[in-house]
């Protein structure tokens, strides 16, 4: 029991801002590799903090600027980890198109003109749905199931395509998560998105893994496998865009 406490709080250090865990070294990558299962729930907890600050602020706000307080508060809450590979990534995208390796550009700490978009795009994506969601004081609960189908996403492209990042220092955390705490992962973000939005929640999963696809071969064909970055991508535009087909389907 004490183990499995661990991992999840080796998953909530890794995953968020909050300052637990920090103590365990990424490189010896146990606890954090068996903390995967409870990333969809690492993920549904920061979607929900999302939700209510928006929720929240709509009592007295409209919902355009609630909802800007909310992803504000998820992005403060996870350190804006994944807002960091979706723009690594999409400059890496950039160069890639020029005919240029993506390499450079990724590792480059300046903040390209695709990366800026792509950034520009995701966040006033996920504001004007989460504005949508929260109409009429209505708790925006797909929130929940996105954050929990992002953190799925990540594990499901590691499991299913190789890791080219370094499998040393804070990547060790990758090698050998196995197919069994994918499934394991599925299994409780599927739990948590048919609870929160019932039947809506495939059409979730359905653009989540256009999304997942697109960034795996991508990354195999330019990098040869998933990157951090990538990781980060694949968690922060799988969540976007199911959030997109929830609303296009209520």
């Amino acid at each position: 029991m004490r183990d499995v406490f661990r991992s999840a709080v080796a998953a909530v250090g890794f995953l968020t801002a909050v300052p637990v865990g920090r103590s365990a070294r990424l490189e010896d990558g146990d606890r954090l590799r068996d903390g995967t299962v409870v990333f969809p729930a690492v993920g549904a907890a920061v979607g929900a903090a999302t939700g209510a600050i928006a929720w929240a602020a709509v009592v007295v706000l409209p919902p355009l600027p609630a909802a800007v307080l909310g992803v504000a508060a998820g992005a403060l809450l996870t350190g804006a980890l994944h807002l960091d590979g979706l723009a690594d990534t999409a400059d890496g995208v950039g160069a890639s198109l020029a005919g240029a390796d993506p390499s450079p550009a990724m590792h480059d700490p300046r903040l390209g003109v695709f990366g800026g978009v792509a950034l520009a795009l995701d966040l006033v994506l996920r504001i004007s749905v989460l504005s949508a969601l929260v109409v009429g004081q209505r708790f925006p609960f797909e929130a929940i199931a996105a954050g929990a189908l992002g953190r799925a996403a990540v594990i499901v492209a590691l499991t299913t395509t190789p890791y080219s990042g370094g499998a040393s220092g804070t990547g060790a955390w990758t090698r050998g998560v196995g197919i069994g705490r994918c499934l394991a992962a599925a299994v409780v973000a599927s739990a948590i998105g048919l609870v929160a939005v019932g039947p809506a929640f495939g059409a979730m999963v359905i653009s989540g893994a256009a999304a997942v696809g697109f960034i795996r071969r991508w990354s195999r064909r330019h990098l040869g496998g998933m990157t951090g970055d990538t990781l980060g991508a694949t968690a922060e535009l799988s969540e976007t865009v199911a959030l997109v087909a929830v609303l296009a389907v209520a």
